[in-house]
């Protein structure tokens, strides 16, 4: 059996996650309040149960089509998601009779598609390839703060920038509100050289806004001054034992490249001493190996985690005759950045 929890059902939405012992933010309620300002639709927790365990699938579901009969699509949120199992006897069983749940729940709700961003930490989308085309994009990078074969310590002595701006930099923690639109400088500086972004990454202020109201405490902004200007900064999102690196700016390519790792060590020094136990540093999409890919390549000491995307059409039919997007352009859309 399954039941719906819409947004508004915050406390039973909290319940249900506690309760299947998820810290994860990117499952949180407050997370998909400020991402509806990305993806506008309506917010739902998927949970289903059955003698061999339970599953959590929380989705924004959208209106695809105009007048006439009302189509929709579903997707998680920019981050990292996709349905989580609680075993209890057999697994592969649990994720059969979720997946046949919930083509039933699109077949009555006219949900012609499906998009879902894995979650590389999780490794989620290995138990779903045989119900979605499910494509590996990018590796993503992370430092295990508490690693005592390879302590983090040792990453910091070994991966010192030599960068002449490098020992002039000097990085804080900022206030997430006050500084926001010194923030947004720097973001959409950094936005508008990547040539290959489109329109969809270039997020306005008021998702900052809805970030920043519902996310509170477990949002915090750190930023790299260099002769007392702000260069470069990044928001990251905490909680549990994880913190993950969010979206980040810089005023120049040069800062970019030589602010980076500073800005990323003394953040997950920061995580350190504040008890996480990992911060993921994400990837980059593109293909070529870039300096960004390679500074988080380098200072991670974890082996690399695959970002996986999944799709699925639930009515190919009426989905060719409203939907015109191709597949490359479907990953380019839901890729994070």
């Amino acid at each position: 059996m399954y039941e719906l929890i819409s947004i508004q059902e915050r406390s039973r939405w909290k319940k249900i996650l506690d309760t299947l012992h998820i810290t994860d933010i990117y499952y949180t309620n407050q997370y998909f309040l400020g991402a509806l300002k990305l993806d506008p639709g309506e917010a739902v927790l998927f949970h289903y149960k059955d003698g061999d365990g339970e599953v959590v699938y929380p989705f924004i579901k959208r209106q695809v089509s105009e007048g006439g009969s009302t189509f929709y699509d579903v997707t998680t949120p920019f981050g990292y998601g996709g349905p989580l199992l609680k075993v209890e006897k057999n697994r592969a069983n649990l994720a059969g009779n979720f997946r046949k749940a919930f083509r039933a729940y699109c077949q009555s709700e006219k949900i012609i598609a499906e998009y879902i961003r894995f979650h590389p930490l999780k490794e989620n989308a290995h138990f779903f390839q045989s119900y979605l085309k499910v494509s590996p994009l990018f590796e993503t990078y992370t430092i295990n703060l508490k690693d005592i074969e390879n302590p983090f310590e040792k990453i910091q002595l070994s991966n010192n920038s030599t960068s002449k701006y490098s020992a002039d930099l000097v990085v804080k923690k900022l206030g997430t509100v006050r500084h926001m639109f010194e923030f947004l400088v720097l973001y959409y500086a950094a936005a508008r050289r990547r040539e290959e972004a489109d329109s969809y990454y270039f997020f306005t202020n008021d998702y900052f806004e809805a970030l920043i109201s519902s996310m509170g405490s477990d949002l915090h902004l750190f930023g790299a001054y260099h002769e007392n200007k702000l260069v470069s900064a990044c928001y990251v999102l905490a909680m549990g034992d994880t913190i993950f690196y969010h979206l980040g700016g810089s005023v120049s390519d040069v800062y970019s490249e030589n602010t980076m790792r500073t800005l990323l060590l003394k953040i997950a020094e920061w995580g350190e001493d504040n008890y996480y136990s990992f911060f993921h540093l994400g990837g980059d999409f593109q293909g070529n190996v870039t300096n960004e890919k390679q500074i988080k390549k380098g200072i991670a000491n974890c082996e690399p985690s695959i970002f996986y995307f999944g799709q699925k059409i639930h009515d190919q039919q009426i989905y060719d005759s409203l939907v015109s997007i191709e597949d490359e352009d479907i990953i380019r859309r839901y890729r994070n950045i």
